[in-house]
């Protein structure tokens, strides 16, 4: 299958929209929202199924008090969300309402996926919106999450909404055309790449910085993204979305911004949920020989552990560094920090004399609750 027919063939699709499309000079624009409503309801008359991440919220908070500059840290975030929500929202149905189609706000924090269970009710609730037809709009829930605990930015988490429902592609529009080879506003001849086979080492370093200030991204965080989505299976985009009506031509099958293609091997719904929507509690340091043992497939044992960071408990999500501090993966921990500092580069028959003889599990991780991110 080539680029085109993906496309084409994609049905349920997750669309980011940055709130550099959607807010001017500080003022939302009512007319962009206007016309990404249209643009949507034609890919639902195709037979499309969407969900919809949008920024803006933060920025609608501070027009309706008058503010242009943000203030202060999290508090004023927090506070201009709260006001911003609803103002978004009712934009959204006063866009959709004429065209025949309901919108529904889903809220989401990091502690909503973390739990197994509510992960699954996200889930549950996402597909009954579809299937009843109704537009999910999703935001992180700005109003009451923490710097410590939070996904950073909306594009993360169109990612992570994509990864829950198994959609088919993710298109992130914002006011960049894609993945350039290097950034054009510096360089003015780097050249735009139109495909991406893996999201590696060298894909990553191409991106920048951040760039519009009502926004929370940059390329970074799109790759970041990408690389989420492409390891659950799913093909994304990254363009510009200063004509919505790209959404129609990607639906179409053309070639627009940067294509990433789905990794072959689909990682299992368990497995997405450990490694996009648990919160990190602390992370393991592990030695070359446990990394290649990993990486083969394996288990981590306390033999190759040599370093222990953060506070957690048994059950919790950790992640697992290699030597030199490179990402090596996440899975969740059979030991807390205390009883694994006690027990780190030991054997199993080591193992066993410092806890008592108590029952222990031979594995720091085991391997089916253990998914390779890294360790390039």
């Amino acid at each position: 299958m080539n680029r085109e027919e993906f496309q084409k063939n994609s049905t349920l699709i997750v669309i980011k929209v940055g709130s550099s499309l959607l807010v001017e000079e500080g003022t939302l624009q009512l007319d962009k929202i206007r016309e990404l409503a249209h643009n949507i309801a034609c890919l639902k008359e195709k037979g499309k199924k969407v969900i919809l991440v949008s920024s803006g919220a933060v920025a609608c908070g501070m027009s309706v008090m008058g503010l242009t500059k943000k203030q202060g840290g999290i508090p004023f975030k927090q506070a201009m969300a709260a006001i911003g929500q609803s103002v978004l929202m009712q934009a959204y149905r006063e866009a959709f309402s004429p065209l025949g189609i309901q919108v529904a706000q889903i809220l989401l924090a990091p502690e909503d996926t973390n739990n197994r269970v509510k992960y699954l009710n996200a889930r549950n609730t996402f597909e009954a919106l579809i299937h009843l037809g109704v537009l999910p709009v999703v935001n992180e829930n700005d109003s009451v999450a923490v710097e410590e605990i939070k996904f950073g930015d909306n594009d993360r988490l169109s990612a992570l909404v994509a990864s829950l429902v198994g959609a088919d592609l993710l298109v992130i529009l914002s006011d960049i055309e894609g993945l350039f080879t290097a950034d054009p506003r510096l360089l003015p001849q780097a050249s735009l790449v139109e495909e991406v086979e893996k999201v590696d080492r060298r894909i990553e370093e191409m991106a920048g910085g951040r760039g519009n200030p009502f926004s929370t991204g940059g390329m970074k965080s799109k790759i970041i993204a990408a690389r989420m989505a492409t390891l659950s299976g799913i093909g994304v985009i990254v363009a510009s979305g200063k004509n919505f009506s790209i959404l129609q031509e990607i639906g179409e099958g053309k070639r627009r911004g940067t294509f990433f293609w789905p990794e072959e091997k689909r990682l299992p719904g368990r497995k997405r949920w450990i490694a996009f929507a648990m919160i990190p509690r602390g992370s393991v340091v592990i030695d070359e020989g446990a990394k290649e043992a990993l990486l083969a497939q394996k288990s981590l044992l306390p033999a190759g552990v040599k370093g222990v960071e953060g506070n957690f408990d048994l059950g919790d999500c950790v992640e697992i560094l290699g030597p030199s501090g490179e990402l090596v993966g996440r899975g969740i921990t059979n030991y807390s920090s205390e009883e694994l500092q006690k027990i780190l580069g030991l054997h199993t028959e080591e193992v066993r004399e410092v806890l008592g003889g108590k029952d222990f599990d031979e594995e720091v991780v085991h391997a089916d609750n253990l998914v390779l991110l890294g360790g390039e």
